[in-house]
């Protein structure tokens, strides 16, 4: 890959991680326990996934690093995206990472279409599980 396309994947990595890190830190989860969520850790995938679709990476190269390295912000650990992205393969059929997954999607695509439209689904589901 060239500088500008990792350049590009990095900076759609660390948008990504934003979006659902700011979210993490809002309800008190430690993003180093993401996979011990399967819905909070479907919404990463489905932010990342949605991302690299919306900016037309191809799935099996650009976009997976991309995911990789997201899952590697988010958590802080850049060596930990690759199996974080291998975690989250295996467990796209769980119902509670799927249903996650679909949420973090829907919100990076409102987002895309609408700047005003920040993803909060995250969030709003932490605070209503403290309540």
């Amino acid at each position: 890959m060239t500088a500008d396309k990792l350049d590009r994947l990095d900076t759609l990595a660390k948008i990504g991680a934003s979006l659902v890190g700011v979210q993490i830190e809002a309800v008190g989860f430690a993003a180093v326990d993401l996979a011990s969520d399967g819905w909070t850790f479907g919404y990463s995938f489905g932010v990342f996934e949605s991302m690299a679709r919306y900016a037309r990476l191809d799935q099996y190269t650009e976009g997976a690093a991309m995911i990789a390295a997201g899952f590697g912000k988010l958590v802080n650990a850049p060596s930990q995206g690759r199996p974080l992205l291998s975690e989250a393969v295996t467990r796209m059929d769980q119902p509670d990472f799927a249903a996650g997954a679909e949420a973090g999607a829907n919100d990076l695509m409102a987002w895309a279409q609408d700047a005003n439209a920040l993803p909060t689904s995250l969030a709003a589901r932490g605070r209503k599980a403290a309540t």
